[in-house]
């Protein structure tokens, strides 16, 4: 009688073990545990344009609703420090010995983590999503600023890499939300 009792413990504390930190025995999606998701603001994000794009994303994919608190999941999004790399270049215009950049490529990283808000537990992460962009620039070769004639289509890289920023996070945003709702 005694190891039957002492089995039936073992089998509790097993499953008890088990299902704390949110397993579930047998397969299924995500959104078939949880309705709603938490997005506190974005780890990096000074002005909060890629909490907003993020906050966007995931009200626009439909599969879990976004609530600004009381949701069954948070979404933890900390962002690493971008990477600017020169992939195009062509010659100097007076000067053919002289070859410029013209074109980049901006990438930027996140580190994403899915935790159950009533449990606390990691339902998914730490994991990186990386994104990338590529962007035209106009060397900033003499004094003359030639570009107050272009109509704002030509701008020096610093420029140019801000306005590139917006469309970087809702690519990013985009891939994060996709992941969320399609891991399982």
């Amino acid at each position: 009688m005694l190891g039957a009792t002492r089995k039936a413990c073992l089998t509790l504390i097993l499953l008890f073990l088990l299902t704390s930190c949110g397993y579930r025995w047998g397969r299924g999606e995500l959104i078939e545990h949880y309705s709603s998701v938490c997005i506190p603001y974005v780890d990096g994000d000074e002005e909060g344009v890629m909490t907003a794009a993020l906050i966007r994303a995931m009200t626009t994919s439909g599969a879990l609703a976004y609530r600004s608190r009381g949701a069954d999941l948070q979404l933890l999004v900390c962002l690493l420090p971008p990477e600017d790399e020169n992939i195009g270049f062509v010659y100097a215009p007076d000067d053919q010995d002289i070859v410029v950049s013209n074109e980049a490529r901006l990438t930027l990283s996140s580190s994403v983590r899915l935790v159950d808000r009533r449990t606390g537990c990691l339902i998914l992460g730490p994991l990186e999503i990386t994104s990338s962009l590529t962007y035209d620039f106009e060397p900033d070769l003499t004094n003359v600023n030639e570009n107050a004639f272009s109509l704002g289509q030509l701008e020096m890289n610093n420029p140019a890499q801000r306005a590139a920023f917006p469309s970087l996070y809702t690519l990013l945003s985009e891939k994060i939300v996709d992941y969320v709702n399609h891991c399982w």
